[in-house]
């Protein structure tokens, strides 16, 4: 295993689905690649969401350096976070992905479907999801 894909959205979840791929990736000796997928960007490029994204990743940055794993963060704005998330592994040759099961607006999951179970059912790529 050579890179694990982590979707970070701020949440808590997807914190945990770092920790747990920082985890995996230290013992493999593997790189980790943080894909935040914002949506709201393509609607408002407003500097408090720049901010909040840049946030993140810094978040993400420190706890890989603190776990001396090799991080590398990419922002990518589609306003189909599911099906970003899957080409994105599918073409930066991805080993395993590991997602949080719900992100920051859960609630819009009886609207828009769960982006996990999205990318679960999708991805040709191993999945794991973490609670």
């Amino acid at each position: 295993m050579n890179k694990i894909l982590v979707p970070l959205d701020g949440s808590k979840n997807s914190i945990r689905g770092l920790k747990f791929a920082l985890g995996i990736a230290k013992q493999s000796d593997s790189s980790v690649v943080g894909l935040n997928v914002n949506v709201y960007s393509m609607f408002a490029k407003t500097l408090s969401v720049k901010q909040k994204i840049k946030k993140i990743m810094k978040q993400a940055e420190l706890m890989s350096q603190k776990e001396k794993v090799p991080f590398r963060g990419v922002i990518e704005v589609d306003e189909n976070i599911g099906r970003t998330i899957v080409t994105f592994a599918q073409s930066n040759k991805i080993d395993l992905i590991v997602i949080g099961s719900r992100g920051p607006n859960s609630h819009l999951e009886i609207f828009l479907g769960s982006v996990a179970n999205h990318v679960v059912n999708k991805s040709k790529i191993p999945v794991t999801v973490v609670k």
